[in-house]
């Protein structure tokens, strides 16, 4: 492809394609390449000396990997696609820009604070949705957000709850979260331990959460924590539970016995070292081992 066969008034483009098809583009508008297929991402500028970039993406099928309802159609991937196309993009297009520390400020205020169902799902596209990874509470689509806000999360927060912030990350399209969320166990919390009655214990857990902004209005939010952590603190996980494989070895517990792992998870402590790296030594569970005891 060459300057000829294009509109003068193109600042820059985007294609996908793949790698068995490669082209090479020797061009002196600004271009970023989508290539799907095996190989090595890389930064390319052809003999012009226009900005030409191109990333592989070695497990899509094909081209029409970011298209969505094709076979195809790899939405991890396609995810990643989009953030690449606008920050390519953005320096030459120039449109609106949106702060997006604002957007999620509005919507933690609505959620939290105001504790308006309403009003926080104001501040999302029309099709939104969320996603808490260790219970896969939250929705899909505007009904079921908002049934699920209104039922099992805006109004299961408990008075004294607070979140400590450990570090942000602001991207062209989406703001990275860590943070620690303290807690009395007072009241039933189904989004973040179904189906357990309050235990009246005091939590405090590492979260991250990553929260996807289109235009301005929040597009998703994928929440995660350390569950194992949550249930130590609420004391519902045992020290140590049943192993039941022979060792590598081969051998196999006595008559009357039982193989036995410590379970590697931990308590406030996940949380005193994401605060302070220097509170809590590292690697300590790598002393764990195999006990037998008798059952």
């Amino acid at each position: 492809m060459s300057n000829s066969v294009l509109d003068s008034k193109i600042k820059a483009f985007v294609v996908c394609g793949s790698k068995a098809g490669d082209t090479e583009f020797k061009i002196s508008i600004p271009c970023l390449q989508h290539l799907a297929g095996p190989g090595d991402t890389g930064v390319n500028t052809n003999p012009a000396g226009s900005d030409t970039k191109t990333y592989t993406y070695p497990t899509v099928k094909s081209a029409q990997f970011a298209i969505p309802c094709l076979k195809d159609f790899d939405p991890g991937n396609e995810s990643i696609l989009h953030t690449r196309n606008l920050t390519f993009l953005k320096k030459y297009i120039r449109g609106a820009d949106f702060d997006l520390e604002a957007i999620w400020k509005e919507h933690t205020f609505f959620e939290f604070a105001a504790r308006s169902v309403p009003k926080t799902m104001g501040t999302m596209v029309q099709e939104p949705y969320v996603n808490h990874i260790p219970t896969m509470t939250g929705g899909i689509g505007r009904e079921r957000l908002t049934n699920f806000y209104r039922h099992h999360f805006i109004f299961s927060k408990t008075e004294d709850t607070e979140m400590t912030p450990v570090s942000r990350t602001v991207g062209i399209d989406r703001i990275c979260d860590e943070f620690i969320f303290k807690f009395t166990h007072d009241m039933q919390m189904d989004w973040l331990v179904p189906g357990i009655p309050p235990t009246g214990k005091r939590v405090q857990v590492p979260f991250t959460s990553v929260v996807c902004v289109r235009g301005d209005r929040l597009y998703h939010e994928h929440i995660a924590w350390d569950q194992a952590s949550v249930l130590v603190q609420l004391g519902l996980l045992p020290e140590y539970l049943p192993f039941p494989y022979p060792l590598p070895d081969g051998s196999r517990p006595g008559p009357g016995r039982g193989f036995q792992y410590r379970v590697p998870a931990a308590g406030i402590e996940t949380s005193i070292k994401m605060l302070d790296k220097n509170k809590v030594p590292s690697n300590e569970m790598l002393e764990y081992k195999i006990r037998e005891v008798d059952i």
